[in-house]
């Protein structure tokens, strides 16, 4: 296995659901999901351009994003280290219709960079419905996936193939600007909470969440994700400017004085290092034989990070007690998203023949794991496609394996999700005998997650393929060269 491919399917997979589940898409608001991950921290800023009509009475929330009004500029920080940067600038049209324009640019690894645009407007008079809402989103040199909201519909084109379905979602500036709007018109107590609504652009959705206030002080306040306040959390100033932005325990933004500040991370190397193979000792001679796999992780290091201490000392995988089928997780493994397009007919019928005949959960999850392997030709790349693409090219890395797999299996009832860890190659050549990133599935059959490698053809993934812990899992992987997996046991 290729280097590169193997620091694609992880950064790819592992970073963007890291960033999508406490992205921001309020104004000062982390969301619970990303497939676009960073990408909705417009929301964070509600910045509106001051021009209103002489007639027209100014509402309580545009009284708020006047406020509001201006263009803004962060750093994105990975561990202090700078790896993007974020722009925010929000106008009025000629007609006084509100805009809100957002984007993000970061590169963690190699020359790959991620470029996400959101635009959202707003009608001009109360209660300020949205008009419509797009999202752009390109990795590299590959193609772009661009979101449209308007009228009800929701139309996504990646490529040369256009998809739309209905969207029921509303959503008024009220929403959007909810918690500016408690925070400056009701002065809330420290602990109490409000409900926010935004939109999810992977979901095609409007979803709401809470928030909480965490702070108050001289210079400001600060207010977090109920759910996640101890690691997500938005510190603004007297007038509700964004200074600072947690996302979870390793990203942040930091608010600069111009473009040339954010900009410096185009001038740093990657923050990730191509060298993603893992030692391990001894070495796993049967794994296919194996029913019990425990290993420890070891940091050889001069400095140690702190979140060492926190994580799990060892990765396990046991036949015996396969990780349980949470209904919360079966429900959103089952989705059709702008991610996994579950729902496109094309999709559909070709995942209907891969297991036709078949009534087994098991059996089809099997056939399907055969299929894709067949399916598509390995290629490494940097710049994939999304899903559909992948289909029409029939070619894609460890990533678009897993990712092809995920939606077909959605596609056909089976609950799926594409999982980024480590697994073990025991073979010549680059990889061979030592634990490398790489990108796998688990279906729900029968309460339970069965684990499945499509890009291995593996219909049962064997013991040596290691989740990391989602909450470690970036941090494992800027750390990979500095770590050393000894096994603890081996059951066969």
């Amino acid at each position: 296995m290729r280097e590169s491919t193997t620091l694609s399917c992880a950064i790819r997979r592992a970073l963007m659901p890291q960033i999508a589940r406490n992205r921001p898409d309020g104004p000062g608001l982390p969301s619970r999901r990303v497939v676009y991950g960073l990408a909705c921290l417009g929301g964070l800023v509600a910045l509106v351009l001051a021009v209103l009509l002489l007639a027209e009475r100014t509402s309580p929330a545009g009284a708020v994003a006047d406020r509001l009004a201006g263009e803004r500029w962060y750093a994105v920080m990975f561990r202090h280290r700078p790896v993007g940067h974020y722009r925010a600038e929000t106008h009025r049209t000629p007609t006084g219709d509100f805009v809100f324009r957002t984007e993000l640019q970061f590169k963690l690894a190699g020359d790959v960079a991620t470029r996400m645009e959101d635009t959202l407007v707003f009608h001009r008079q109360p209660p300020h419905p949205l008009l419509r809402a797009e999202h752009t989103a390109s990795v590299g040199e590959s193609r772009e996936t661009r979101v449209r909201i308007a009228d009800g519909f929701a139309t996504v084109s990646e490529a040369t193939h256009q998809r739309q379905t209905d969207f029921d979602g509303d959503l008024a500036m009220d929403d959007y600007l909810a918690i500016e709007r408690w925070l400056a018109e009701d002065e809330p107590p420290v602990g109490a909470t409000r409900l926010a609504r935004a939109v999810d652009f992977d979901r095609l959705a409007v979803v709401t969440d809470s928030w909480r206030l965490l702070a108050r002080d001289a210079d400001g306040v600060e207010v977090g994700k109920d759910a996640l306040a101890d690691s997500t959390f938005v510190r603004m100033d007297n007038d509700l400017i964004p200074q600072r932005m947690q996302i979870g325990a390793l990203f942040s933004l930091e608010a600069v004085a111009d473009e040339s500040l954010a900009r410096l991370w185009e001038q740093r190397p990657a923050v990730f290092s191509r060298a993603q193979s893992v030692a391990v000792h001894p070495p796993i001679r049967q794994p296919h034989a194996l029913r019990r796999l425990v290993v420890d992780i070891t940091h050889t290091g001069d400095e140690v990070p702190p979140w060492i201490e926190a994580m799990p000392s060892v990765l396990t995988s046991d036949s015996g007690a396969p990780p349980i089928a949470d209904p919360d997780d079966v429900m959103h493994a089952s989705a059709a998203t702008v991610s996994h397009p579950a729902d496109d007919p094309d999709l559909i019928a070709l995942a209907e023949r891969a297991v036709a005949g078949l009534a087994d959960d098991a059996d089809r999850a099997a056939a399907l794991a055969g299929f894709v392997h067949g399916h598509l030709r390995y290629r490494d790349t940097d710049n994939a496609g999304g899903v559909l693409d992948t289909m029409r090219r029939r070619v894609g890395d460890c990533t678009e394996f897993a990712d092809f797999y995920t939606t077909l299996a959605r596609a056909v009832g089976l609950p799926a999700r594409t999982v980024i860890g480590l697994a073990y190659r025991n073979e010549p050549g680059e990889g061979g005998g030592a634990f490398a990133l790489h990108a796998w599935n688990e279906v729900a059959v029968g309460g339970v997650w069965r684990g499945v490698d499509p890009t291995w053809d593996q219909d049962s993934a064997d013991l040596t393929h290691l989740a990391l812990p989602e909450a470690f899992a970036l941090a494992l992987i800027a750390e990979l060269p500095k770590l050393r997996l000894r096994v603890v046991e081996a059951v066969y």
